[in-house]
């Protein structure tokens, strides 16, 4: 496995283990995820920043890092690394990094000191990530080249499902694994498999859905529902063949559907946006576009979208206007956007990441999201303080299905192992 595929799965993972208690046999995988997660916050892509304490650690509130237990150690292992460098009063200095240098850099801490359990529960997930795959073959496979023994092999099975660090369907009298990455390849094949497994009513629902989304680029979870009813649309988004993405504050929530495929064409899906910040910053413009007024800064339509991450690429500041301070919370704790106070309640704001950005611009020009997006302003213009992506969407519904009988998707994924 490259390096940058280990780190994207590191981080993966790192995102699961942070919502349970239990994570003793994985210690390695969450000190380099949380390593690379604060990294990522910190770094800017292309110049060097310095940051003081009191914002490394509100970063570190944001990232869900405690600030006693973890965060001296995690800064003592990106120092050693010589990653970042720490001053007596506690600010921290950092390189330049991209998102691909995060993922190497988490690999290779992660390979200090990792061993053969936690190196397998990576390729579990990375070897299951194409198309689903019955657990006969599975556990041969892992133990096998992780040379784990039986009692060993089943405990990383029964811990990884119980984390969520991968997924299964029982159908066929046995379990069938996957996980959230599989429509992010060979799509359009898949996708004919999901509808040869359906119902032609509900073929002609998700083939609906599907060239609406192809042609708009994404839509509201309200319309998807009206396309799909409830039913359908879970299970479909129990096996990711939609990312359901997030943006909310205090007061609401907005979800839309977007294609997982939509980031396939401008390279790996999973390896480019592995911390789904590019899905926060279209999520965040999109919201903008849609849902803000004129008179705090309104993005007008998509031409003016374009041409706003066009001068952030220039590395030209954007602004000022209300709706800078407010609806990128997200994309300045995560250090994507640097926000400059003009006056008033108005912001500028200057680009820290631009392959962040260039994969932003990459998809809205060139990809689904190209032609006028659906989404309706059906909410009150306020404040985006927080961005969830599709695999945490995916999981709630997950975790639901043991008292749902009707989310049993194992005829949508016997389809697809073959």
């Amino acid at each position: 496995m490259e390096n940058r595929t280990e780190g994207a799965w590191i981080i993966h993972h790192t995102k699961k283990l942070q919502e349970v208690t239990r994570t003793s046999d994985f210690e390695d995988i969450e000190l380099a995820g949380k390593c690379g997660l604060l990294l990522s916050s910190l770094a800017a892509s292309e110049q060097e920043s310095t940051l003081n304490k009191d914002k490394v650690n509100a970063i570190s509130d944001s990232l869900n890092i405690n600030k006693k237990l973890e965060l001296p150690i995690i800064k003592q292992t990106l120092k050693d690394a010589h990653l970042i460098d720490i001053s007596q009063s506690g600010d921290i200095s950092i390189l330049g990094i991209t998102t691909s240098g995060v993922l190497t850099h988490t690999s290779e801490i992660f390979n200090e000191s990792s061993n053969n359990f936690q190196k397998a529960s990576l390729e579990l997930t990375n070897y299951s990530s194409d198309k689903p795959i019955k657990e006969k073959l599975l556990k041969e496979y892992i133990g096998d080249n992780y040379k784990l023994d039986s009692k060993t092999n089943t405990k990383l099975f029964q811990q990884s499902e119980d984390i969520g660090i991968i997924d299964f369907e029982q159908f066929d009298g046995a379990k069938t694994y996957f996980n959230g990455n599989l429509f992010k390849r060979d799509s359009v094949e898949k996708t004919a498999k999901v509808l040869s497994s359906l119902s032609s009513d509900d073929a002609k629902k998700v083939s609906d859905l599907d060239i609406l989304i192809s042609k708009d680029g994404c839509v509201t979870i309200e319309t998807a529902l009206t396309i799909l009813g409830q039913t359908l649309m879970s299970k479909l988004q129990s096996i990711a063949m939609y990312d359901f993405n997030e943006v909310s504050n205090n007061q609401h929530s907005k979800i839309f559907l977007t294609k997982p495929s939509s980031f396939a064409k401008f390279g790996n899906p999973f390896e480019d946006d592995a911390l789904d910040l590019a899905k926060a910053f279209i999520s965040s413009l999109i919201y903008g576009l849609k849902v803000s007024t004129s008179n705090r800064g309104k993005i007008q339509d998509y031409s003016m979208l374009t041409n706003t991450l066009r001068k952030l690429l220039r590395g030209e500041r954007v602004g000022p206007c209300t709706a800078i301070g407010q609806d990128y919370q997200v994309l300045e704790m995560n250090r994507v956007i640097q926000l400059e106070h003009g006056h008033g309640s108005r912001f500028y704001m200057r680009l820290l990441k631009y392959d962040i950005a260039q994969i932003a611009l990459d998809v809205i020009e060139k990809g689904d999201l190209a032609e006028k997006s659906t989404l309706e302003s059906g909410i009150s213009s306020t404040s985006v303080s927080n961005y969830t992506g599709p695999e945490e969407n995916r999981w709630k519904v997950r975790r639901k299905k043991s008292t749902s009988p009707s989310l049993n998707v194992g005829e949508l994924l016997r389809t697809m192992r073959n």
